[in-house]
């Protein structure tokens, strides 16, 4: 199974708000999609309230938030979502292992350990 697929069947699992397609949609016009056989990712700027651990559409971003990714064999989608992504942040976020506890990074940190952008 391709990491896109992966990626649609965990989102049709789990999701209750938009399908894939309107999800991937929304992304591929005002967000980030990275997909190769190895790694596929969604992600948009966003802005996190670090004091009240809140993400914000409606402020000017600060960080960026991978709301899915998936993976092939051995390829590590933090390292690729850093090394794609349009320009750096202050934080990376994401979700991990099926929780919607939001996981907030330093970039700066983040990158020099995965070794990113």
């Amino acid at each position: 199974m391709l990491p896109w697929q992966k990626a649609k069947a965990w989102w049709d699992d789990y999701s209750t708000d938009e399908t894939f397609e309107e999800t991937l949609g929304w992304h591929l016009s005002q967000g980030l999609v990275y997909s190769t056989p190895e790694v596929f990712l969604l992600a948009r700027q966003v802005y996190w309230d670090a004091a009240a651990e809140e993400m914000h559409d409606d402020r000017e971003p600060n960080a960026w938030f991978v709301e899915l990714a998936a993976s092939a064999g051995h390829a590590n989608p933090v390292r690729e979502f850093m090394r794609v992504a349009s320009r750096p942040q202050q934080y990376a976020l994401w979700c991990r292992h099926n929780s919607f506890e939001i996981k907030a990074h330093d970039w700066a940190k983040l990158s020099k350990k995965v070794g990113g952008q």
